[in-house]
């Protein structure tokens, strides 16, 4: 199937440059990128990455051409740079060329054929599949062409290793664009419309899978669910690897992440950094990890293809040499995984004790945690308070409570320490925690206690328990009103999580400052906010991140706010492909607002399906109902509601499920007391609290109950059963 790509079409036609070079391993469409943007305009010469010789490809480039096959290389050259190529009469050109040479300009194609003077390239020379090795004197020849004067010449190429010609001249000269896998790769847009039509019944777990699996790999989106990749990576991949580059390649397929001195030291004997290298220069598949320079990962597709290569015994020696590496370089969290594989879950455990707590912050993480949680025995991770302390954080942010209490109860076999500022710090922290889960289950006063509590006997180690605290506050005072402290809380979060240097951090203090300036009415700078995030986060990432998949979720809330349905669900989709497999409960976001777009376009089946799935993925992330029963339950309401034909404005549906699950008590009195026909004034002073903070509840009801206006939330209540 042929999948059209109008935005890089675009930018070939918009820099042309003397050398387009499309370096990507196979299967990344290059081929028909050249001929979808070129659409048969041009000299092109199928090389099937097979060697070549200087002679060999003159005679092949000169029957292109038209001329004699024994015109020599040089030449070609002097053809190629006259500005008369294409506009000179048969005759007259024949002329120019050394005796017995002779050109059919019927072969090259009319419409490059160029006035004097056209910005047009007159002449474009494609090169597909160029081999990766190459003799010096075609290299040298290649130089010379892209070389030469002749303003209307263009070349072409396409290839899976970057050839030895002098690129950073061209570079220097703006004459080069280069497009590699990451420019090449399908965007999700291209991913979605290529599923459809090849897997028109996958739903979207399916759909998330496939596309992580292959990060927009075109080859591996078509042959993986059909289970042909092992033979297409054997043909287009193995057999131009040596058996030196075909062993370091069966290896790393097992691990996570590879750096050339883990190779060095993995495969000494055989020079593994300088193999490694060799793999890299070949294509072979390895994308680099974000802000880890020098490290890379196998595209997961290819290291599940090739994970049968190697097992037993030799497997297991290279996992436990792995993990000790591992540690050594600072990277902790992979030489657990590899413990684990190697069935060692004492040593996993051990390295997991290494980990910062800020790590699991950084919201990837989370569900590899969990997991690794589900593989060790209970008394390892019971064998010390700062396992128990990781092991509580993971499961309330996953949204296990229940989980995170007995953890935290736990602790208390640690209680006292000998020493009382230890002692001290080690409550704080506990009751820090336990701030957060009586905050998910709505406990406000107790949330209240616990975190100021802690916040006496935090220290700047605690940094992260106290950015918890403040957020957690934060988060209460605007559920109730209170927005001026909210917003002291989490300017203080902010700076400390900059002074910490914690990115992860100071982008989800960033989305509590998004809701508290919506709710303030300061819609311009909430926006402003939110898009310098994402501008932040978007980049380049080449792995699925669940931070950037929470901060899309907001995005799409905000633009169905604005009644942009269609760009809203586009975004949310987006966000669904950085959350894969992820088992927060801010997941559930992504679901209501899709739930919400299709009730909105009259698909009440569409939209109760969606919920329905976001009921089993929260079953499946194992996730305490206080997360997530109630925003399912007001949505299926508000699509009934719909249905049966009045017409509900929801200007914002889904919500962080940790402070806005629904009414809280005091917003049901301030509903009850504006449907008694009391003014802002009157209820406050009935209530005992001022204007602004009614006008706070009374707009936090109408985002909550998915009205624009006082009647249309009073109507809704009553339908809902909150109002008799």
């Amino acid at each position: 199937m042929f999948v059209p790509r109008p935005h890089l079409c675009d930018v070939l036609k918009r820099e042309q440059c003397r050398l387009q070079l499309l370096c990507a391993p196979a299967g990344y469409g290059k081929t028909a990128l050249l001929r979808e943007y070129l659409r048969g305009e041009a000299v092109w010469m199928s090389l099937g990455g097979l060697p070549q010789t200087l002679e060999g490809l003159s005679k092949m480039l000169a029957g292109q051409l038209g001329l004699a096959p024994e015109t020599v290389p040089d030449a070609l050259l002097a053809l190629l740079d006259s500005r008369d190529l294409l506009t000179a009469q048969p005759s007259s050109l024949a002329s120019q060329l050394p005796q017995g040479n002779a050109i059919n300009c019927g072969s090259l194609p009319t419409s490059d054929r160029a006035s004097p003077g056209s910005e047009n390239p007159t002449l474009r020379l494609v090169f597909d599949d160029l081999p990766a090795q190459m003799p010096a004197n075609l290299n040298h020849w290649f130089d010379q062409l892209l070389s030469l004067r002749n303003p209307g010449l263009q070349v072409l190429v396409t290839c899976r290793q970057r050839p030895e010609w002098n690129l950073p001249q061209l570079m220097l000269g703006g004459q080069l664009l280069e497009l590699d896998a990451r420019q090449l790769a399908l965007r999700p847009d291209e991913f979605e419309s290529l599923v459809s039509v090849l897997m028109p019944t996958a739903d979207i777990r399916s759909r998330e899978k496939l596309w992580h699996q292959t990060a927009g790999w075109c080859a591996g989106v078509r042959l993986l669910p059909s289970a042909l990749l092992g033979a297409y990576l054997e043909r287009e991949l193995l057999a131009r690897l040596n058996d030196e580059q075909r062993e370091v390649l069966y290896g790393l397929a097992h691990l996570a992440k590879a750096s050339a001195d883990l190779c060095q030291q993995l495969w000494e004997e055989q020079q593994g950094a300088r193999v490694f290298r060799s793999l890299l220069d070949a294509q072979v598949f390895f994308v680099p990890i974000d802000h880890q320079p020098g490290w890379f990962r196998l595209l997961p597709a290819v290291s599940q293809a090739l994970q049968d290569r190697l097992s037993g015994v030799p497997l297991n020696r290279l996992r436990l040499r792995a993990c000790q590496l591992l540690g050594v370089l600072g990277q902790v969290d992979d030489a657990v995984e590899q413990a684990l594989s190697a069935d060692q879950p004492e040593v996993a455990a051990s390295y997991m004790e290494r980990l910062w707590l800020s790590w699991i912050l950084s919201e990837r993480h989370l569900d590899r945690f969990i997991d690794w949680r589900e593989r060790i025995e209970p008394q390892l991770l019971q064998s010390s308070s700062r396992l128990i302390y990781l092991c509580a954080k993971a499961l309330l942010f996953s949204g296990r409570l229940d989980e995170a209490e007995e953890c935290l109860q736990r602790l208390g076999r640690f209680c006292p320490l000998p020493d009382r500022k230890r002692n001290q710090r080690l409550l704080a922290n506990w009751q820090a925690l336990y701030g957060t889960l009586h905050t998910l289950r709505g406990n406000v006063e107790q949330a209240r206690l616990h975190c100021h509590a802690a916040l006496r006997y935090l220290t700047v180690q605690d940094w992260l328990s106290v950015l918890l605290c403040h957020c957690t506050l934060a988060r209460i005072d605007m559920q109730t009103g209170e927005l001026n402290e909210a917003q002291v809380l989490l300017e203080h979060s902010l700076e400390l999580a900059r002074r910490q240097g914690s990115r992860e951090a100071e982008v989800l203090v960033n989305t509590d400052r998004v809701r508290l300036l919506l709710l303030q009415g300061k819609s311009a700078l909430a926006h402003s906010l939110l898009r310098t995030e994402l501008a932040q986060l978007t980049g380049s990432r080449t792995q699925p991140y669940p931070l950037l998949g929470r901060l899309l979720f907001l995005q799409g809330e905000l633009l169905l706010q604005q009644g942009r349905a269609d760009e809203a669900e586009q975004v949310v989709q987006a966000g669904l492909m950085q959350v894969r497999d992820c088992c927060a409960p801010f997941v559930l976001n992504a679901y209501l607002l899709l739930s919400e777009i299709a009730s909105r376009r009259h698909d009440q089946e569409q939209a109760q399906q969606l919920l329905c799935e976001a009921e089993r993925r929260m079953h499946w992330g194992r996730i305490d109902s206080a997360c997530y029963q109630g925003p399912i339950e007001l949505q299926r309401n508000r699509n009934g509601f719909r249905d049966q034909g009045t017409d509900i404005d929801v200007p914002a549906v889904a919500r962080m499920p940790d402070y806005q699950d629904g009414l809280t008590p005091r917003e049901v009195s301030v509903l009850k007391l504006l449907a008694e026909g009391m003014s802002v004034r009157e209820v406050g002073h009935r209530l005992f609290i001022s204007v602004n903070t009614v006008k706070t509840h009374a707009k936090n009801i109408n985002v909550k109950l998915g009205a624009c206006r006082r009647t249309q939330a009073i109507n809704s209540a009553k339908a809902m059963g909150i109002l008799a």
